[in-house]
């Protein structure tokens, strides 16, 4: 009908104190950035690792010490003044038939393995009486003045188990210096070889050595004992 004004077309009024909110601009196509990634936080440089150095070579093991030389904490005083006195005078004197002339006695006891045989020990007692002869020096001429021997017969009780001793007569002390060779003479020029073999051949059979060594009074009227013992004992003052 004309005139007639219709609802829809009458423009719609905003209501008092309303707020209009703008028209939001639609937002093109475009497409979205990524999410920057984290910024890689750098890593501590790595610490070298310095190698153990090398452990050292471990030195040469020294050569075990023979048997007829025996280590040096072991050798005795009296061991230790006789070396000096050799070299002192030097070996070609101290070993000579001329050196401090005099009878010396040569004590020797013996304590044989429990289980030596009686042929075996007599084997022992016949080779040691054979240095009486066997004993000499490169010209020929004897070291060894007499060999007396016997086995224990003691019953006071105070043998220590020895069993058999001998006893050495030597017209010089360079004769027993030649006669006994090592520990004080280790030079094999300058000691007697009978009596080396002899101390090798034995030694598997014994158990216990004892050797007590005197110059006879009358023959060595100026030879004087220490007074003392141990390691500060004086070396005697020897007359060449």
């Amino acid at each position: 009908m004309a005139g007639t004004a219709w609802a829809d077309d009458v423009p719609a009024t905003p209501a008092p104190n309303a707020a209009v909110a703008p028209a939001q601009p639609t937002a093109p196509d475009t497409p979205v950035a990524p999410a920057p990634a984290p910024t890689p936080v750098p890593a501590a440089p790595a610490v070298p690792v310095q190698a153990a150095p090398p452990a050292p070579a471990a030195p040469a093991s020294a050569p075990a010490p023979v048997a007829d030389a025996p280590a040096e904490s072991s050798i005795s005083d009296a061991t230790r003044a006789e070396r000096l006195m050799a070299s002192q005078v030097g070996l070609l004197r101290f070993t000579s038939a001329g050196f401090h002339r005099g009878l010396v006695r040569h004590i020797v006891l013996f304590r044989f393995l429990p289980t030596i045989t009686d042929e075996q020990r007599a084997e022992v007692v016949r080779r040691f009486m054979a240095l009486a002869r066997t004993s000499r020096r490169e010209d020929g001429s004897p070291v060894v003045v007499s060999i007396e021997t016997g086995a224990q017969i003691s019953g006071e009780g105070v043998d220590e188990g020895l069993q058999q001793a001998f006893v050495v007569t030597f017209s010089s002390e360079g004769d027993r210096n030649y006669y006994v060779g090592r520990p004080v003479v280790t030079d094999p020029a300058y000691f007697d070889p009978a009596h080396e073999a002899f101390k090798k051949f034995a030694a598997p059979y014994i158990v216990t050595t004892i050797v007590f060594d005197y110059a006879v009074a009358a023959a060595h009227p100026q030879r004087k004992a220490p007074v003392q013992t141990g390691h500060a004992a004086q070396v005697p003052q020897q007359q060449g």
